[in-house]
């Protein structure tokens, strides 16, 4: 990890790329600053993916099935439909809202009440579908 965050940080970008073959899930357990975004291109069937990896980070730490969705969701041969019918989420942001609010006091409180909203909004969300 610390190749791709020594990248991001001479870039001086909101967003770098990166191949898909260059973020491991261990690395990601590193401690990375929520705020690092980078778009992971796939070589194989060119798909992208733009991602936090503070916020995977965080997650793979902190939240039930934390690793399970961080492998799912770096892995870009899955689709972010195939992602949702796993985890019932798009969005790494979205599944960080679900986790343990005892988990995320750590985190910045405009975050955290970001997340109530959207935790709010994704159980409207889901009610609403299985209503359908």
């Amino acid at each position: 990890m610390n190749k791709i965050m020594e990248k991001f940080l001479r870039a001086e970008e909101a967003v770098i790329r990166v191949n898909e073959d260059e973020i491991s899930l261990q690395e990601l357990y590193d401690d990375i600053p929520i705020g690092v975004r980078v778009i992971i291109v796939s070589e194989k069937n060119k798909r992208k993916r733009v991602v936090d990896l503070g916020l995977l980070s965080f997650i793979l730490k902190n939240c039930k099935d934390g690793e399970k969705f961080v492998k799912a969701y770096i892995d870009l041969s899955r689709s972010l439909n195939d992602i949702k019918e796993d985890f019932g989420v798009i969005t790494e942001l979205e599944y960080l809202s679900l986790c343990p609010e005892e988990k995320l006091k750590t985190l910045d409180k405009d975050l955290v009440s970001v997340l109530q909203k959207l935790k709010t909004h994704l159980s409207r969300r889901n009610k609403e579908s299985h209503e359908l």
